[in-house]
């Protein structure tokens, strides 16, 4: 199946690419393989005579039941536990903004690591990045004894999910893990301003790590030259990771187009003005220190911090942060993303209240809805499509599990590895779309409404239903 046949409903491309617009190089790998595992099977399907489209089975395709090779376990488990990190992130640092007490509140706001990557169009890639950012976001919560508020990063998301991911299917143990660090609000890339200028009055002290000269790391700074908080504000400024990130920056273009293809970078350009020039401008107004300054002085910086109130007292600043969690595209594309997901939803609904044509599409429609709700951050949407997802898995266990004298009978050589896919990608539905559909308000981590356990089960049972006629209807046709 080509793109142009698949477009008659999703547009791969658009989704790709908004993907790529979401939070940085490692979300996007995951939706970018998730993506791809669904198109791979989507072609091999085509290849193979059993369909012309997402929607248009051929007789061949009719008669197919589930397609075993388009069940990707690793692929649905790292997008959706991604998602699902990113989501407690943001649900547990807005539960601490929310929570009245008279703890200082310190937001730490940043420049981020450089990033590249290359392609020499072989298969082969490579990349650049500097971890200077990141190596001092480590160290700070130590250093300081304070708790500390964040901006979520795509380098952290990459660095941190190398442990988060072990709790993919134990989210209790995750939101254990994410409450003994930073909290790290997730503010969306057309927002993230607003979202820093929320934030702003509601903090008694500002740690800035000043790695970089960017437009965006002195529109911050920017902020906080107010009379309001520029006696509460610490800046590290650290001039060798400045020489370094600019260093990369022009790695980056000479490698461009000469040693491969960029496939991915965080866009920069050079600053106007010097390291010293801005270090000597931020001097006048705020107190600057270099690193090893930062922790020769850590006493007096705990002092100041203890010592500093917010512009919004206890009582006046528990408010939240909505989830805006979806691509930063144009508004034109993020309606059409949205239009897909409405129209795979309602292809999914049909096969619920109706009979299914093609069981191998059924699944792919399910799987494509599972990746666009995931998209565009709709985790509601994302529990209903998982919960129909881990339905069609249960009723083909029990149709593929008995063993006798079936046209149909799994070979026996890979049977228990073929029922095993089946109970790992509906076990892990289940529990994921489970909690995703019991999930709260911004800052609450479960639904109160206890309405879950029946929407559940109206889900699961008519798609079950339908499916199992999918499997009745081809033991008839064999009798």
């Amino acid at each position: 199946m080509t793109n142009q046949t698949a477009a008659e409903l999703v547009d791969f491309k658009l989704l790709d690419e908004a993907s790529r617009k979401l939070l940085g190089y490692y979300v996007h790998r995951k939706f970018n393989i998730h993506l791809s595992s669904i198109l791979a099977a989507l072609n091999r399907q085509y290849q193979d005579g059993m369909s012309e489209g997402l929607t248009r089975p051929t007789p061949l395709g009719r008669q197919m039941l589930l397609d075993f090779r388009a069940l990707d376990y690793n692929a649905l488990i790292e997008v959706v536990g991604v998602c699902m990190y990113v989501l407690l992130c943001h649900t547990i640092a807005n539960s601490r903004l929310r929570h009245r007490d008279d703890a200082k509140h310190v937001l730490y706001l940043r420049g981020y690591d450089f990033e590249a990557a290359f392609t020499t169009g072989v298969g082969v890639a490579t990349g650049i990045s500097t971890w200077d950012t990141t190596g001092f976001t480590l160290d700070l919560p130590a250093l300081l004894e304070r708790p500390l508020l964040k901006v979520l990063s795509p380098k952290e998301v990459d660095s941190e999910t190398v442990t988060a991911e072990r709790y993919y299917a134990n989210l209790d143990k995750m939101i254990r893990w994410i409450r003994q660090r930073p909290a790290a609000i997730y503010l969306n890339a057309l927002h993230w301003q607003r979202g820093v200028l929320e934030l702003i009055p509601r903090m008694d002290h500002f740690i800035v790590y000043v790695s970089s000269i960017t437009e965006s790391a002195l529109w911050e700074l920017e902020q906080l030259h107010d009379e309001r908080y520029r006696d509460r504000v610490t800046v590290v400024f650290d001039e060798k990771a400045i020489e370094k990130k600019a260093s990369q920056l022009a790695l980056q273009q000479a490698m461009d187009g000469k040693l491969g293809r960029t496939i991915w970078s965080k866009q920069g350009t050079a600053p106007s003005l010097t390291a010293a020039q801005v270090r000597a401008g931020l001097a006048e107004v705020f107190m600057v220190m270099s690193p090893d300054e930062f922790k020769a002085n850590i006493e007096d910086v705990r002092r100041r911090i203890d010592n500093n109130h917010s512009e919004l007292k206890p009582g006046e600043r528990e408010t939240e942060l909505d989830f805006e969690f979806y691509p930063a595209v144009e508004d034109s594309d993020l309606r059409r993303l949205q239009a897909m997901s409405q129209a795979l939803a309602k292809l999914v609904e049909a096969g619920q209240t109706g009979s299914i044509d093609c069981l191998s599409l059924y699944v792919a429609q399910i799987q494509l809805l599972i990746h666009v709700t995931l998209l565009l951050g709709d985790h509601e949407a994302t529990g209903r499509a998982l919960c129909a997802y881990s339905a069609v898995m249960w009723s083909s266990s029990n149709h593929y599990e008995p063993t006798g004298e079936r046209a149909d009978d799994l070979p026996e050589e890979s049977r228990a590895q073929l029922l095993g896919m089946l109970d790992s990608n509906g076990g892990f539905a289940e529990y994921a779309g489970r909690r995703l559909l019991a999930y709260g308000r911004n800052h609450e981590l479960s639904d109160q409404t206890g309405q879950v356990d029946a929407t559940w089960s109206a889900i699961f049972e008519a798609t079950r239903k339908s499916v199992d006629n999918v499997f009745a209807g081809r033991q008839r046709a064999t009798e």
